[in-house]
């Protein structure tokens, strides 16, 4: 190869390797292992709104300010916050997701993973999201931690209903917690959990399978630490 060509070359794989540094947009879990333990809102990103309108999102700027702790609650609310009002697969909420910036760029990726795995295990695209919440200034409920609902940085999703009408509960359609499922709509409950944590679209996804107190819905967030709930334990 001629000096020309060796340095074309050179450039190529410069180039392709910068391309593959730079993970997909879907990509928003956080990676660092350095700070699982910063209990915090979590920062604003800079250019969140246009992402968000790239991605097909219309939404509204909300206003949810931060209050530190007191002896009574944690610190909660969050500098960057959005009613998500409508995401690419144009699919309805019972009430608009109020969300972190970030967890609203997660909401679309969601739907788009959801309809994907709607139309190819079930032959049919979601219409309706039911939610059970997002914004909630207040610790878990088992562990002596604050929950991401503090900054409204998680969302829990109790159903969703496909163009047939037909309502698939979390409670009623996640199917049996032992073995892989053989059913259509508890193999589409498992893939599109698992697809949404593999994909590294939320940190955290716990389904029945976490424990009792998930057994209706399945909670996606983006805490600074990871926490797969989509599998059997062990």
């Amino acid at each position: 190869m001629s000096r020309s060509g060796g340095r074309l070359g050179w450039v190529v794989l410069m180039a392709a390797a910068e391309a593959a540094a730079v993970p997909p947009p879907h990509v928003l879990a956080d990676s660092d292992p350095d700070n699982d333990f910063v209990v915090a809102p979590p920062a604003p990103l800079a250019d969140c709104e246009s992402r968000l309108r790239e991605a097909g999102v219309e939404f509204a700027p909300a206003a949810l300010p931060v209050k530190l702790a007191t002896r009574q609650r944690p610190t909660c609310g969050i500098e960057q916050a959005v009613v998500y009002k409508r995401g690419p697969a144009k699919i309805r909420y019972n009430s608009a997701p109020v969300l972190s910036c970030s967890m609203a760029l997660g909401l679309a990726r969601f739907e788009q993973v959801l309809s994907q795995e709607a139309e190819r295990q079930l032959g049919q695209p979601i219409v309706r999201i039911e939610q059970g919440g997002t914004y909630n200034c207040r610790k878990m409920a088992r562990f002596d931690l604050v929950s991401e609902h503090s900054y409204a940085n998680a969302i829990d999703i109790r159903s969703v209903t496909l163009t047939s009408g037909r309502k698939l509960t979390v409670l009623g359609t996640f199917g049996q917690l032992q073995g892989e499922p053989t059913g259509a709509e508890a193999r589409f409950w498992r893939d599109v959990t698992r697809r949404v944590y593999d994909e590294g679209t939320f940190s955290v996804v716990i389904t029945p399978f976490f424990d009792g107190l998930h057994k209706d819905h399945i909670h996606l967030d983006q805490a600074r630490y990871r926490v797969d709930g989509t599998r059997p334990a062990g």
